[in-house]
């Protein structure tokens, strides 16, 4: 199932950046309005261990094993990332989710959290 399917048929609804496997035009355009300064990135780390390690692993490379549904969590230190590697993207992605195991953090985490935890991800990229 797409991600686009999935978000729909978990009454996420269709919206303008709903996350889309090779990246969405309209989510890239969103801009952080959080500076990715050294106290940004020590939140989002600790967003990051506290939400994200159990799947994605404590040093970003998709082996963490928690992910239930049997799919491959992401390896934030790669060049290229599945929903698009802009901000705006990998925000929606956190937000909105993409699939059955990475669902929406929309209520669990507040958008300035996710700006926080967006800096910290891209602090891992090569």
């Amino acid at each position: 199932m797409s991600a686009v399917a999935w978000s729909a048929a978990q009454g996420g609804g269709l919206t303008p950046t709903t996350p889309k496997r090779g990246g969405n035009p309209a989510a890239a355009k969103v801009a952080n309005p959080v500076p990715a300064t050294p106290a940004s990135v020590a939140a989002g780390r600790k967003t990051y261990m506290l939400l994200c390690s159990r799947c994605h692993g404590p040093s970003g490379q998709g082996d963490g094993g928690g992910a239930g549904a049997g799919g491959q969590p992401a390896d934030f230190t790669d060049d290229v990332w599945d929903f698009g590697s802009s901000d705006g993207e990998i925000f929606a992605a956190i937000q909105q989710g993409t699939s059955a195991d990475m669902d929406s953090y929309a209520e669990r985490i507040s958008a300035a959290e996710t700006w926080n935890l967006v800096n910290y991800l891209k602090s891992l990229r090569p």
